[in-house]
């Protein structure tokens, strides 16, 4: 003989268990990197996609580049932070410009990784002391350039909506003149209307 009102309870409780499971799944969709849809007045991914191809193909098509013979060095500080944005995240930048300028100069332009160069500096004590195994030693060769960003951003209130112009500022600098060989500003202007408690990001 069965307990009712056991399986009454039994039957809430797999009812529920599955409604939970349905409702943390949710609905996602796989989109392509390109078709992404404007959430925000910040500046997004694509926009960040844009900047870093017109800035490779500005860079590389530099006279000053082409004369050059062999691989041109580059530094690339940490990128000024002027946003006022909490997740800013000048690493990710970087890595975009960075990405898109080796890749279509076909090896011309190199950079230097100074945020490893703690571990560089390391490995060669450790090769120069007998250590390691080395094939062949080399001095670590200077930047022949600095290409230094600055993001800039500006929100105000228009109405009911908040406009953000977003202003991303770079300059390629000769290391051993100090002369600005090229400069340009990347420029956007968006226009939302802020969720509750917007902050910005």
């Amino acid at each position: 003989m069965y307990n009712s009102s056991s399986v009454y309870w039994a039957l809430r409780l797999a009812i529920a268990s599955l409604l939970l499971c349905c409702g943390c799944v949710g609905t996602v969709s796989r989109v392509p990197i390109g078709d992404e849809p404007v959430k925000d007045i910040e500046v997004s991914d694509l926009d960040l996609r844009q900047m870093a191809r017109e800035m490779a193909v500005a860079i590389i098509d530099l006279p000053v580049i082409h004369k050059m013979e062999g691989q041109v060095v580059i530094a690339f500080p940490t990128i000024t932070n002027r946003t006022l944005t909490i997740d800013f995240d000048s690493a990710t930048i970087q890595s975009m410009i960075r990405k898109h300028l080796i890749e279509h100069s076909n090896g011309k332009l190199v950079f230097l990784d100074r945020e490893s160069s703690n571990l560089i500096l390391a490995e060669r004590d450790a090769k120069r002391a007998g250590q390691l195994d080395s094939r062949e030693r080399k001095n670590l060769p200077g930047a022949d350039f600095f290409l230094i960003g600055r993001a800039y951003t500006q929100r105000k209130a228009d109405g009911k909506q908040m406009v953000a112009y977003h202003r991303y500022a770079f300059r390629l600098t000769n290391a051993e003149t100090g002369i600005i060989v090229w400069e340009n500003d990347y420029e956007s202007k968006k226009y939302g209307v802020p969720g509750i408690g917007y902050q910005g990001r």
